[in-house]
């Protein structure tokens, strides 16, 4: 089953420190692995929705006042950030987009040679029947890389762009991707479409941003603005999230926790661990060899990593529930309008809607942390970097 998923920005109290989960068995996207696909699979893996009903616990429901003795929460500092852009930072996103929409020249007059890229069309035979994985158009190949059985490479060396060939090949008789193929005669007939030259990037001109498709952007001087505010928003949310950060590390720290409900412990260590078998999944793997490869870890390090992640996080979100409660934040007063609020923030058609794939109980969690960040925010005091004041006083 999948639903929305409850995009609420600054909504989740603390993103970088707690990995607030925006959804029911999931948690936000944290440092997995370096992947181009990451941010695509992270999404993905934060709208799959584990089940309908929410049997969670959330910190709020707990006599917090006897499990969190609060100190100082107000009057708290965070690091102030320069959020300007600068021209050079604007001409390097135009110059890094320019070269992500940079084509390969496409070199025709001459024959494959080993080393070259190559585009190719091709058909594989076995007793003249086509065969599941034996077909690709466009597919792009290296000569001499070894990616392909042995001949089929080698036998396109000296083949012209246009020319069609036929590679009379035999699978390995040790061919673990397929054993069903291993050993067999197999023919391929290859048509080299192109030699991949080098790439050619695009100049920076009116048809160009007319290309990107960008509401009210059609020339290079609205770009060059649209790439500035783009940049300008980017920084000011990581600086929001700086400042959430440092201000709810404060309060944490001022704190003293008494206890922390096993269960609550449990709850999150368990959504930190179902996340990693969740992306792991998009990677084809099971979380034991996905922990290997892109983690370094063991599975028993994991297990640790996991409670710690859940005693933590507990602990903060505790901590958060015991402000609200200090602070008297009256939740039921404030629901009907911050559901609202959120269904037209996350694109539901209204909150009845938006209640249905989440829970009242989760629902008020997020309006409790909301408020006590805005608690927090409204009651702090910015100070300038150290290398700033030292530049300042010279």
């Amino acid at each position: 089953m999948m639903k929305r998923s409850l995009k609420l920005g600054a909504v989740c109290l603390g993103m970088a420190v707690l990995l607030c989960a925006c959804g029911k068995g999931s948690t936000e996207s944290t440092e997995a692995a370096s992947s181009e696909t990451e941010t695509a699979q992270s999404e993905a893996v934060s709208e799959t929705v584990a089940e309908t009903e929410d049997t969670n616990v959330y910190p709020y429901e707990y006599d917090v006042e006897s499990m969190v003795k609060l100190g100082e929460y107000k009057g708290l500092t965070y690091t102030e950030t320069d959020v300007s852009v600068s021209d050079d930072e604007v001409e390097s996103q135009i110059n890094s987009t320019l070269t992500a929409h940079a084509t390969a020249e496409q070199i025709t007059d001459r024959a494959v040679e080993d080393g070259d890229t190559v585009n190719i069309d091709f058909e594989g035979k076995i007793d003249g029947k086509t065969f599941d994985g034996g077909t690709a158009s466009g597919a792009s190949l290296t000569i001499g890389s070894g990616t392909f059985i042995d001949g089929f490479e080698d036998g396109l060396i000296g083949v012209k762009p246009g020319d069609k060939t036929t590679l009379k090949l035999k699978f390995p008789d040790e061919y673990k991707t397929n054993t069903d193929l291993a050993g067999k005669d197999v023919t391929f007939d290859v048509t080299v479409n192109y030699i991949k030259g080098d790439d050619i990037v695009p100049e920076l001109d009116d048809d160009f941003v007319k290309g990107l498709n960008i509401d009210d952007v059609s020339n290079v001087k609205e770009y060059r603005a649209y790439v500035k505010s783009q940049l300008q928003a980017n920084k000011e949310s990581e600086a929001e999230k700086s400042k959430q950060s440092e201000l709810l590390q404060q309060a944490v720290d001022n704190a003293e926790i008494k206890e922390i409900p096993e269960e609550l412990v449990t709850q999150y260590a368990t959504q930190y661990t179902d996340y990693y078998k969740q992306y792991a999944s998009y990677f084809g793997l099971e979380l034991s060899d996905f922990l290997t490869q892109y983690m370094n870890q063991t599975e028993e390090e994991f297990n640790q990593s996991a409670e710690d992640y859940g005693k933590e996080r507990a602990g903060y979100m505790l901590v958060v529930s015991a402000i609200a409660k200090a602070e008297k934040v009256d939740v039921d007063a404030l629901y009907d309008e911050k559901v609202a609020q959120y269904a037209e923030q996350s694109g539901y058609a209204d909150a009845a809607t938006l209640e249905k794939d989440y829970s009242k109980r989760y629902l008020n969690q997020i309006i409790i942390n909301e408020e006590v960040q805005n608690i927090l925010e409204e009651n702090a005091k910015a100070v300038v970097p150290a290398e700033t004041e030292s530049e300042t006083s010279k």
